[in-house]
């Protein structure tokens, strides 16, 4: 059995990580707030948006816009993946990044090479570590330049023909208890025999392709926007299941070790106290 002084200083060292992991917990409760309005006030803007490129999409037909058409063949797609700067958020990272591993890999073996744009220290080195790959998003000026920058290198390498299309993969806010890894489409704004019987025509101001354009680039904004919000209160969720998983461990073991330390102590009086009446037994003997 271990000394009472070990057993002491393992439930002081226990009691500082509970401190800790409780702070943690608050703070991200605190930071869920804020990061929940935002990703549900953001929602039907975006869900608005997603339908309109569905109903467009489905009327333009074969002289569609570049960035409106489905290509003629894949090459290289485009992935932008958002994990989070830190740890101690349980599977928040590892479950997306086994769901980006799996889809590379599907992509892969039928000679569709990957390009990975990554948002998040995390993801960042543990793919890059393994040989995919990736090219970092600046995160320097804040989320609005990241978004920009995003959406104009996957544009750009759209138009030229480097990439076939593009996705992002982030884990979506379901609930304060729960989130899922989701993938949405970016680049092609195709969408295949939607809306067919549907005889609305529009009308395009100040002209059909450059009003197209401007609503692609503010699809892509909006949805990569969205992508990361949701992203950011989902890394909050995870993080306080995980600091409660911790504090109820931190308890446990120190109840445990406090359990164990009563016994060592018990043990040490009652052996110091059959010493005593040992000694006193044989002093008894000798007077």
């Amino acid at each position: 059995m271990q000394s009472l002084k070990d057993l002491r200083r393992r439930i002081l060292a226990t009691r500082d990580t509970l401190k800790i992991v409780r702070s943690m917990k608050l703070i991200a409760a605190a930071k869920l707030r804020g990061a929940q309005a935002a990703a549900t006030k953001g929602r039907p803007y975006a869900l608005e948006l997603h339908r309109s490129v569905q109903r467009i999409s489905g009327r333009l037909g074969a002289d569609a816009p570049e960035m409106w058409r489905r290509p003629d063949h894949i090459g290289c797609l485009d992935t932008l993946v958002i994990t989070s700067d830190r740890g101690m958020c349980g599977g928040f990272n590892e479950n997306l990044l086994r769901f980006v591993e799996w889809g590379c890999y599907e992509h892969e073996t039928h000679n569709i090479p990957v390009k990975l744009y990554v948002i998040g220290r995390k993801g960042r080195q543990f793919l890059k570590t393994s040989g995919y790959d990736v090219e970092r998003v600046p995160s320097e000026g804040g989320t609005e330049k990241a978004v920009r920058w995003v959406v104009n290198n996957m544009m750009l390498r759209f138009l030229s023909g480097e990439s076939s299309g593009g996705f992002v993969v982030f884990n979506k806010y379901l609930s304060s208890t729960k989130y899922e890894v989701t993938s949405w489409n970016l680049l092609p704004l195709y969408t295949r025999n939607w809306g067919r019987g549907d005889d609305v025509e529009y009308i395009f101001e100040p002209e059909r392709d450059l009003a197209l354009d401007f609503f692609a680039s503010e699809f892509l904004m909006e949805t990569v926007r969205q992508a990361i919000v949701e992203s950011y209160a989902a890394e909050q969720v995870a993080r306080i299941m995980a600091m409660s998983s911790a504090t109820k461990n931190a308890d446990d073991m120190i109840a445990h070790l406090t359990s164990l330390y009563n016994k060592a102590r018990q043990e040490a009086i009652t052996s110091e106290l059959m010493d005593i009446v040992g000694g006193a037994e044989a002093l008894g003997k000798c007077s």
